[in-house]
């Protein structure tokens, strides 16, 4: 959430981005997709954005973590979905999608989420339960 503008403004599909992760300080490496960059291209042309500024930013100032937590929190109460989502959901989501439904293997995932080992990307994605139950379901 601390993207400044200065980072993505120039960007085309694919490219690379740098971050530096605050949790765990590793340096992270992410490609935009072209829906990506063409949402990011729309917020910048929506205001006058300076290169310094942040490229998220609430009534308050840059978004936290608990900011967006909360909002995801109030959208899925305002379309009546019934769970605990949050911020990290989101993300959570992403992983299991590119893993069920596209197939991406566990050691791509686990450089994405910046895991140091499979077993810690298979239960963050609760997957592996799933799968199992699935061989015992197989039939000849």
């Amino acid at each position: 959430m601390r993207i400044k503008v200065r980072q993505v403004k120039d960007l085309k599909p694919n490219d690379e981005m740098v971050l530096n992760e605050k949790k765990t300080r590793k340096e992270r490496r992410i490609n935009l997709n072209k829906a990506c960059i063409v949402a990011i291209q729309g917020l910048l042309a929506s205001k006058g954005y300076a290169d310094k500024d942040y490229l998220f930013t609430g009534q308050r100032g840059i978004l936290t973590v608990p900011t967006v937590n909360a909002k995801v929190k109030a959208w899925c109460r305002a379309i009546n979905l019934n769970g605990n989502y949050g911020s990290h959901t989101l993300r959570k989501t992403w992983g299991y999608h590119q893993r069920v439904s596209f197939g991406t293997d566990l050691p791509t995932l686990m450089e994405c989420f910046n895991h140091s080992t499979q077993k810690q990307t298979l239960a963050y994605l609760c997957v592996q339960p799933e799968e199992i139950k699935n061989v015992y379901e197989n039939e000849l």
